[in-house]
């Protein structure tokens, strides 16, 4: 017996042993595939960087050179086409070829540079330089990431996440960097090497942080600009330091984190409710919309209706065209998100279609508010904005409505191209020309001139306008306004654009601006 017990703790001690051997091997072969893979994305960062670095750089240089207080002018096309070639570039460094459909985002980033030429208006350039960031951004993840089973919701989330990735890989230039200098320097043990790295490194950390504490605390600013004013070293050097910094850092670690996102850029599967819960929630919705609707045809469109005591009826018309509109918004996205995480179900079909209907009622109840709202108190950018806000929900709601009853229909594609046409004719429509053309219509013929104030304030757009109404009026510049109130519309605006309209050079050519300033000389 105590042989066999012996014999039995032999062989347990035994199998323990090779256990632990094989533990120990699996750890072996897993330090080593570690290293193996360490090393070659060292290698890969090393070569990335050696190629995206220099790319990134020039970038960013023609970035500065083109955009440095320089935002309408006739060099933003150069940007433009510097930054359409340099996605091309970075699309074929990656042995990625360009999608055929890639045309197509490229003329829209050239149809926005124009736009941004052309104007003078400040919301609609910088509405454009929000719409070629996002449609740069857009570009990438089509062309690095499979998105054929993209649905909206997708491609607003992975353009969010990309922003906030982009700043994750901050320090990718320096790590990609230090592995390029690593294989460079391999074979060398000198001190000099790495005292060369950590002052390329430490250079533009110290520039960009500097900048951002001096835009932080005026003390430390004034210090700073003394110092360096002493030194003679223009100020604006900082300005120009730090536009080349973001032209590189932005255009870099947008396309690391784009390159390296790419893989786990999937379609997931999602959650499918049974449709009866949302027939459900629905039902009740749809029903309090048909009721809503019914009012707003019995009292807005047709009206004769009694209103409460009290309310008048141009304040009825003229009120909740914001609160419409943000619940047309909301239907937009119920509709979209029902059809997403529900199964398909005729009742739900038809339940959704009356929902659209009844959003078609509310959007044209909004317009309408919203007309009889400027008929009283005349056109502003925002008014115009909310009325092509409303221009671009009622055509995605009938992509909605024609996805609804065929299934097949391509929604998103539908989606991008009707918002980025509406957004494309709203920013070449010259809105501040039409926003003077027609205050100032109505001030003539209402024989007052008590708005006159806002058109003054108005962008170089607008000088025609100006120019139609009130040129007979000019009067000569001085310290006290004119009491006509044409000419000291044209006195306030004319000194307002002044700024814009001198010292037009190529670089900076505008033609909203120099055609203002044509007029105005």
């Amino acid at each position: 017996m105590n042989e066999i017990q012996e014999m039995n703790c032999e062989e347990w001690n035994r199998r323990r042993q090779e256990e632990w051997q094989n533990r120990q091997e699996e750890l072996r072969l897993q330090r080593v595939e570690a290293e193996r893979q360490r090393e070659a994305e060292e290698k890969k960062s090393a070569a990335l960087f050696g190629k995206l670095a220099a790319a990134s750089l020039a970038y960013a240089v023609i970035y500065t050179v083109c955009l440095y207080k320089n935002t309408t002018g006739l060099f933003v096309l150069f940007w433009i086409g510097a930054t359409i070639f340099y996605i091309n570039y970075v699309l074929r460094m990656f042995q990625t070829e360009p999608k055929r459909d890639s045309a197509v985002y490229a003329a829209v980033l050239g149809l926005l540079g124009v736009s941004t030429v052309l104007t003078g208006n400040e919301w609609i350039v910088w509405l454009n330089y929000a719409a070629i960031f996002l449609l740069v951004v857009a570009l990438l993840l089509h062309n690095f990431c499979r998105d054929a089973d993209w649905d909206l919701g997708k491609y607003a989330a992975e353009i969010t996440v990309a922003l906030c990735g982009a700043m994750e890989f901050v320090t990718k230039p320096f790590t990609d960097g230090a592995a390029w200098r690593r294989g460079r320097v391999r074979k060398e043990n000198g001190k000099g090497n790495y005292i060369a790295a950590g002052i390329g490194i430490a250079v533009p950390c110290v520039l960009f942080l500097g900048g951002l504490l001096v835009s932080a605390d005026m003390v430390f600013a004034d210090m700073v600009f003394g110092f360096f004013g002493a030194l003679r070293l223009p100020t604006r050097v900082f300005g120009i330091l730090f536009m080349l910094l973001f032209g590189f850092f932005s255009s870099y670690c947008g396309v690391r984190y784009v390159e390296h996102h790419a893989p786990q850029a999937k379609m997931k599967e999602h959650w499918v409710g049974e449709p009866v819960l949302a027939v459900t929630v629905t039902s009740a919705i749809a029903l309090l919309y048909v009721i809503f609707c019914g009012v707003q045809v019995s009292y807005l469109f047709v009206g004769g209706r009694k209103l409460p005591d009290g309310v008048t009826y141009a304040e009825y018309a003229r009120s909740g065209f914001f609160q419409l509109l943000f619940v047309c918004l909301l239907n937009l996205m119920l509709v979209l998100g029902i059809r997403k995480y529900f199964r398909e179900s005729r009742l739900l079909g038809g339940i959704l279609l009356v929902i659209s209907a009844c959003t078609f009622v509310m959007t044209a109840s909004s317009a309408y508010r919203m007309l009889l709202y400027i008929s009283a108190y005349h056109l502003t950018f925002l008014r115009v904005a909310v009325l092509v806000a409303l221009a671009a929900i009622a055509l995605l709601m009938c992509g909605v409505v024609l996805a609804i009853v065929k299934p097949g229909f391509p929604l998103l594609r539908y989606g991008v191209i009707v918002v980025g046409a509406v957004y494309l004719i709203f920013s070449f429509s010259q809105v501040d020309y039409l926003i003077a053309s027609y205050n100032l219509a109505q001030m003539e013929r209402q024989g007052s001139g008590a708005d006159w104030e806002y058109v003054a304030y108005l962008s170089t757009d607008a000088a025609p306008a100006v120019e139609k109404y009130c040129g007979d009026y000019a009067a000569e510049a001085g310290q006290e306004l004119p009491e006509d109130w044409h000419a000291a519309l044209y006195q306030v605006y004319r000194g307002e654009n002044a700024p814009v309209t001198e010292d037009i050079g190529l670089r900076n050519f505008n033609l909203s601006h120099y055609r203002a300033h044509k007029i105005m000389e």
